[in-house]
């Protein structure tokens, strides 16, 4: 794990001004840049991990899976869902790793959670809003698993799967994290 979580949360800096959240974490920036925690200097992470998950705050693979610096490549969104943009993310990692001539045979982690804030897309007022995101304009809402993390993760593995960008001997893993208990469940595997 990092050494940031032991650095201060001070908002006020020694001059007496109050200091922006920027501030404080590029304050444990140069302080992390002066310890003596190791920085990866391998291109390629050495999990050989591509972990997609929530951008929820609750929600950070380095807690919840004990991810080291240098791990995983992790990409982070709302509801961690296999959305285009996800999907065109992955083709340029693909490229860099074509480009960089790197032979890594990843495993795609796919990552939901319970009480995710996709689930309050579900209401019809707003179910719009989830279809744009997901690029399923057509769907019925009931199919964009919005409320279930099982489902929904399993639908994202569905979606890799069925992606003409995915190789379809890569490894992909769906997991469902608990908020509460803290527990991460396996959900699903392809």
């Amino acid at each position: 794990m990092t050494e940031s979580r032991n650095l201060p949360v001070n908002r006020q800096p020694r001059s007496g001004t109050h200091l922006s959240a920027a501030d404080v974490l590029l304050e444990r920036s140069e302080q992390l840049a002066t310890s003596s925690l190791k920085r990866p200097l391998d291109v390629v992470p050495s999990l050989q991990a591509i972990v997609l998950t929530c951008c929820d705050h609750r929600v950070d693979p380095a807690q919840v899976l004990g991810i080291e610096l240098g791990e995983a490549v992790v990409i982070r969104n709302a509801g961690g869902r296999v959305t285009p943009d996800v999907l065109a993310s992955f083709e340029v990692l693909a490229v860099v790793a074509m480009v960089e001539e790197l032979v890594i045979e990843p495993e795609m982690i796919v990552i939901h959670h319970t009480d995710c804030g996709m689930s309050r897309l579900a209401s019809p007022a707003v179910i719009d809003v989830a279809r744009r995101y997901l690029s399923d304009h057509d769907t019925e809402p009931g199919e964009l698993f919005l409320g279930d993390p099982f489902g929904s993760v399993r639908a994202d593995i569905r979606r890799l799967r069925s992606s003409p960008g995915i190789p379809p001997t890569m490894p992909i893993t769906g997991i469902v994290y608990d908020v509460e208990s803290g527990v991460a469940t396996k959900a699903g595997v392809a």
